[in-house]
């Protein structure tokens, strides 16, 4: 066997015993001493660092700097959240504006139900919009609130009449005489299709004043609105409108406005209905209502929609100009009790009316009603204008010769 080499043979090493002055077993290896950072610094060093002036300056401009950051970032969503607000409200009024071009072309086109819809869309979203509400209350006039769409009147091309045209032009005369407005509109009609250059200019001049004495009539003493609009529109086609036919067409207009808004919107129709009744109060409808009858409840109608919504003290003011337009004792336990409801709860529970049924048997307005004002009830204020026409526009009277059938215009 050879020799191992001397680096593994085993040998003995001697060992010097140091003495113990650390306290550790003899012989015990010694700990590795603490490392040390390359730079030299140790953990002291770090807190010492910390606490320096520098670091805390610079520790304060960081912070400072974070919190401008978070502000700027809040100011931003804020200013993003506006942003998409906006337009969101710029979207919405494109969309209205382009319904409301549409209704305007439906109006030219005639198509007066589509046109109504749209603005009645547009109403809805915003009251407001540009003149949405005066085209729609000229939708509602001209449709007559019918769905035919079509305004109401006499038919244009009247029953052939196979009278010569001569006696058609003594008829009409005798029909002008004796105020029959309809049967002369009717003969002259007849006598113009029989021969429209038979006394053009005389005939023109009695459709005038047929179709405008007829119109005056339908609106003051019929209560047809509608037809009397219509009249007055085709007369005008053959000349200008006297004075009083201008103020019964505006009495017209206003109480048709007042009927556009009815039950729906009673502080809208209490509005139109208001200006009519400084104009002529006495103006009645077709069914017998006058205008101040409409005014008075509507109001009424108002104060009851803000108390069945809990509005009380706005109920109460409302309340409060119905018994100012006219005083209704029946109104008084309802009145109070709003009133008390304004009030609010006390300590001491108050009494309640014992005619509390009165409240909610008024919530629910009815279409009908017979209120009407007596004499002694009606404003103070008179119309300038009686509602019995107090001009007749009167044709003149025939040519010096009666034409006879082979006269010449």
């Amino acid at each position: 066997m050879s020799a191992r080499p001397d680096d593994t043979q085993p040998h003995k090493t001697n060992q010097v015993t140091q003495p113990n002055t650390l306290g550790r077993k003899v012989g015990a290896p010694r700990p590795a001493p603490e490392a040390t950072p390359a730079n030299g610094r140790g953990p002291g060093c770090l807190r010492g660092l910390l606490r320096s002036p520098l670091v805390i300056v610079s520790l304060s401009v960081l912070a400072g700097l974070l919190l401008v950051s978070g502000a700027g970032a809040a100011a931003g969503w804020a200013l993003g959240s506006g942003d998409y607000n906006a337009t969101a409200t710029m979207q919405t009024g494109m969309y209205l504006l382009e319904q409301y071009n549409l209704a305007l072309g439906d109006m030219d086109a005639g198509d007066f139900g589509l046109a109504r819809e749209r603005l009645e869309f547009i109403y809805g979203q915003n009251a407001n919009f540009l003149d949405v509400r005066q085209k729609l209350l000229e939708v509602l006039v001209i449709t007559g609130n019918t769905s035919t769409g079509q305004p109401a009147g006499p038919t244009a091309t009247p029953t052939q009449d196979p009278r010569p045209k001569e006696q058609l032009y003594q008829a009409a005369l005798g029909h002008l005489r004796a105020r029959d407005w309809t049967a002369a509109i009717e003969t002259l009609l007849a006598l113009r299709q029989a021969d429209a250059s038979y006394f053009t200019a005389q005939v023109d001049g009695w459709l005038y004043a047929a179709l405008r004495n007829r119109g005056a009539q339908n609106i003051t003493q019929y209560g047809l609105f509608e037809q009397g609009l219509y009249d007055f529109a085709l007369a005008g086609t053959f000349g200008p409108l006297d004075s009083h036919a201008e103020n019964y067409r505006q009495w017209a207009r206003l109480y048709l406005y007042g009927n556009a808004f009815w039950l729906a919107y009673p502080l809208d129709a209490a509005y139109y209905y208001g200006q009519l009744v400084s104009l002529a109060p006495d103006l009645r409808d077709a069914n017998g209502v006058s205008a101040f009858g409409r005014y008075w409840q509507s109001l009424l109608h108002h104060a009851e929609q803000l108390a069945a919504e809990g509005e009380w003290c706005a109920a109460q003011e409302a309340y409060q100009n119905v018994q100012n337009a006219r005083q209704e004792g029946s109104l008084l336990p309802t009145q109070e009790f709003v009133a008390l409801e304004c009030l609010g709860p006390s300590e001491t529970p108050s009494p309640i009316p014992s005619q509390t049924n009165t409240l909610s048997a008024s919530l629910t307005p009815s279409a009908t009603f017979t209120v009407d004002p007596g004499a002694s009830n009606t404003p103070t204020l008179t119309p300038s204008q009686t509602l019995t026409p107090s001009e007749t526009l009167t044709p003149s009277d025939t040519p010096s010769e009666t034409p006879s059938p082979t006269a010449t215009p």
